[in-house]
């Protein structure tokens, strides 16, 4: 069975959740915790250098990792991957996007605020990138006010991309009410089929990082 390694709280593994729940893919996955420095373990370094989840095994024991690679290699032959050159570079462009200026201030953000023993030492770096996640919010707000989805004429893995941390973008200190098309934007993604709530789990058996590793698996 495929292996997804990560914590469920993660946006990014949420995305890994959704493709796989998408092509109604069994996945077992295996629950990392960065506060706990598992990330940081050799054995979770054997699968990726970079100490950083999603990281998906796959049954041939190929590694893959970054969210938003994963959402290409098993969307490339369904709808949500188009099949013309200009809007799979808008595709791409959003994807960028995402890991450039949506999630490192937003999940930042969320994480600071949510997830770290004192989140009052680290203040003013959530100050200092609230105007940066507010920016991003407004470029997506800007684009659904005149486009059904963010890149084509139906969802595609820009839309699987952006999704998490902006339906939680309420968890870094914005009210999506302030933007209207997001939030129906977000109800047409919770629409598709097989769709799969943030922080629910969408896996067939979940283990603990020492059980899995220690050989006790499914």
């Amino acid at each position: 069975m495929i292996t997804l390694f990560g914590s469920l709280a993660s946006g990014n593994v949420h995305k890994v959740q959704l493709i796989l729940r998408f092509i109604n893919q069994p996945f077992l996955r295996v629950e990392v915790s960065q506060a706990k420095g598992e990330t940081k373990r050799p054995e979770l370094l054997k699968l990726n250098p970079m100490g950083k989840f999603p990281v998906l095994l796959l049954e041939s024991g190929d590694v893959l990792s970054e969210s938003n690679a994963i959402l290409f290699y098993f969307a490339k032959d369904t709808r949500l991957w188009p099949d013309d050159t200009r809007t799979q570079t808008e595709v791409l462009r959003w994807l960028f996007f995402e890991q450039y200026s949506h999630e490192p201030t937003l999940a930042v953000i969320r994480h600071l605020s949510r997830y770290v023993k004192d989140p009052h030492k680290y203040t003013k770096h959530i100050q200092s990138l609230k105007p940066k996640a507010r920016h991003a919010l407004l470029v997506l707000e800007q684009q659904l006010q005149s486009h059904l989805w963010l890149a084509s004429d139906r969802c595609t893995v820009a839309d699987y991309a952006l999704y998490p941390y902006t339906r939680t973008a309420n968890e870094s200190g914005f009210n999506l009410a302030d933007y209207p098309a997001i939030e129906k934007w977000l109800s047409q993604v919770e629409a598709q089929p097989n769709f799969l709530p943030m922080g629910v789990e969408g896996a067939q058996n979940v283990q603990g990082f020492y059980e899995y590793f220690q050989g006790n698996r499914p």
